[in-house]
């Protein structure tokens, strides 16, 4: 069971540093579960994996091709979490994913006693943020004995030379943009939760070198719906910085009405505006690099009390993308994480968030070997 097979459902940008990241770290067997299995041919042959039909519309497809599969690492879009979790419950399968952007993940952590009574795991958020995120604000808070408050703050210095640049491009999917740009972002203050205007707390802060100042926001994220509960906080918030080219071209779409999840005609037809407007941006040329040369510091700092004193603990995670994308930071956590429970390492049932399951000092050992550094106030401790 040690090796044990673990599935990688989606392989789309994400789904491949996965499969990178397993086939140079796994010894077991990997399988691709996708809804177009020619497209994943060449992959499979260069990674030695197998590949099953599966598409999450159809969770039984889902469910079928699960049969098998120890740990199955979700990389399909958010909406889709619910369904292949029960597609897990029916086929005995461990379940991992990267983010429910809050809402859900909310209905997520529902299926704890049914996940519980089947002895299964689901660890929910197990990317960079969330993810990296929870394990960073869980290490800090481990110093304290009381936690005040969380705050969470991802930024980016991009130096990457490009043949072609995208006029909308984005690390990951636009989907999941469009959705971060335009739901109501989650901030728990004083211990209540409330939801902030979408692009506010846009404000100058300080990452450190070579990030430097950056404009991180407030945006929708998974973070905030569990993080105040596990930590026992008083606040929590979490903020990113994108580009001020791309936000303005993402405001510009906001104020036209085309990021909005409603219906209008075009020559007697139903058009769903966002969808539409999520097809026409996947048409348009790909950003193409020449040079990458990308560095991002995933910054947890926490605030609470030990010994009656205040205390404030800096927890930064740095990734350096030399010749390869930063976005390893979201594809290789999943990949350590489902070793783990392979090697018993985390032993739990039920669902979970990150921090409530995953060692942070074992975890960031693993991240020091895919070259990802964990600093505490500026002290490097992987």
């Amino acid at each position: 069971m040690e090796n044990g097979v673990i599935g990688i459902l989606g392989l789309g940008a994400m789904g491949r540093i996965i499969a990178k990241d397993l086939a140079s770290s796994f010894e077991g067997n990997v399988v691709y579960l996708v809804r177009d299995p020619a497209s994943v041919k060449s992959l499979a042959k260069r990674y030695c994996a197998t590949v099953r039909y599966a598409d999450v519309s159809k969770p039984e497809t889902v469910a079928r091709a699960l049969k098998g599969i120890n740990v199955v690492i979700h990389a399909v879009h958010h909406e889709f979490n619910l369904a292949v979790m029960k597609a897990c419950l029916k086929a005995h399968c461990h379940y991992l994913d990267l983010g429910g952007l809050f809402h859900f993940t909310r209905e997520q952590l529902k299926l704890h006693n049914a996940f519980k009574r089947k002895g299964l795991l689901a660890i929910l958020g197990m990317g960079a943020a969330p993810g990296i995120t929870n394990l960073l604000a869980r290490y800090g808070s481990d110093f304290l004995d009381r936690v005040e408050d969380v705050e969470i703050l991802v930024g980016m210095k991009d130096k990457s030379t490009y043949k072609q640049v995208s006029p909308l491009s984005a690390a990951y999917s636009l989907q999941t943009i469009l959705e971060e740009f335009s739901w109501k972002p989650a901030v728990f203050k004083n211990k209540k939760m409330v939801f902030v205007e979408p692009l506010s707390g846009r404000v100058p802060y300080k990452f450190p070198d070579p990030v430097g100042v950056q404009k991180p926001q407030f945006t929708i994220h998974s973070e905030v719906a569990t993080l105040p509960f596990t930590l026992a906080a008083r606040n929590v918030s979490f903020r990113i910085a994108f580009d001020d080219d791309f936000v303005e071209r993402v405001r510009i779409l906001r104020s036209l009405g085309l990021t909005e999840d409603r219906e209008v005609e075009v020559k007697g037809k139903k058009v769903n505006v966002r969808e539409f407007l999520i097809s026409f941006l996947k048409t348009l040329p790909k950003t193409i690099p020449r040079k990458i040369d990308q560095y991002e510091i995933i910054r947890v700092v926490v605030r609470g009390s030990k010994a009656r004193k205040k205390k404030e603990l800096r927890v930064d995670a740095h990734i350096h993308g030399k010749d390869e994308t930063i976005d390893k930071d979201t594809g290789v956590p999943p990949s350590i994480v489902a070793q783990m429970i392979l090697k018993k390492k985390i032993q739990e049932k039920g669902v979970f968030p990150p921090d409530l399951v995953v060692p942070p000092e074992l975890f960031f050992k693993e991240l020091a070997r895919r070259k990802i550094f964990i600093f505490l106030n500026n002290k490097r401790v992987n």
